[in-house]
């Protein structure tokens, strides 16, 4: 019997052994998801995308928009995928903009979003994870300058840029004053690109065509169905840099707010608003 006992005592101790690394590992692996999960929250980090991420967010997106807010239209749509560098630049009225985007950017693998840290936190740090593989990084707008390199060398790498200039959302809809990051982040990659490239900002107008000001920046779950009547998308023809010489970057994100002030005002659709 001794034998015996002595195996089962060689097994006990290898099962513990085994059990103790396992641990260790896991406890490893769970270090390096915080780290790289508050990495992905600083502002002007640009974290690793994953195809296989962004092509699961781009069909989330597009079932949300479709539940939540019904057909989709979008007018000038050919602007979104001209070659070349672009920031796209639309207005904020509601935190269904962001799926809006995602659903309608054919060259979603192309494009970085600059995110609200705080849209990207929750889930024990796997939200931001997620969000920064389909292509979202971090601003801290009480810190807004710490992006503006960081989003100069996305344009530098041949990425595109998705900019809310608003930098809020506006609960009525109505348009707030454009800050000028946008401008100054094309203007300073097109200083350090060849003489050839060309840098634009694509002025996007999001149109809902039922709001519920209530429910403009609470979550999804809480804006349910109270916006399904259809949204319109218009995209104005790209305002390239190369041809603003001279114009500061507040002239140019004028120009790119009033071609959405227009765009709303020419809307067919009426827009029924909900009362605070």
């Amino acid at each position: 019997m001794q034998p015996q006992t002595e195996l089962t005592a060689m097994r006990k101790t290898r099962f513990i052994a085994l059990f103790r690394r396992l641990k260790q590992t896991l406890r490893s692996w769970k270090q390096r998801i915080d780290d790289y999960s508050q990495r992905c929250l600083q502002s002007g980090f640009i974290p690793f995308t994953y195809g296989p991420a962004q092509l699961i967010g781009r069909i989330l997106a597009r079932a949300q928009v479709f539940i939540q807010l019904g057909k989709l239209r979008v007018k000038g749509g050919k602007n979104l995928s001209l070659p070349g560098l672009y920031v796209f630049c639309p207005n904020h009225s509601s935190m269904a903009d962001a799926p809006i985007l995602y659903a309608i950017l054919n060259r979603w693998e192309s494009v970085r979003y600059m995110t609200a840290y705080e849209e990207m936190r929750g889930i024990g740090g796997l939200k931001a994870i997620f969000m920064g593989a389909m292509g979202c990084f971090a601003v801290d707008r009480s810190q807004g300058r710490t992006v503006i390199e960081p989003a100069i060398e996305v344009l530098l790498k041949g990425q595109c840029l998705t900019i809310f200039p608003e930098g809020r959302i506006s609960e009525t809809g109505e348009l707030q004053p454009f800050k000028k990051g946008a401008a100054i982040i094309a203007g300073s990659a097109l200083a350090k690109l060849p003489s050839t490239q060309k840098v634009g900002i694509v002025p996007i107008c999001i149109n809902y065509h039922k709001r519920d000001n209530a429910t403009a920046r609470k979550s999804y779950l809480k804006m349910g169905l109270k916006w399904r009547a259809g949204v319109t998308v218009t995209v104005g023809q790209p305002i390239y840099l190369n041809e603003r010489e001279g114009q500061t970057p507040e002239q140019v994100m004028e120009e790119v707010r009033d071609f959405i002030s227009r765009s709303q005002k020419s809307q067919n659709e009426p827009c029924k608003c909900g009362s605070s």
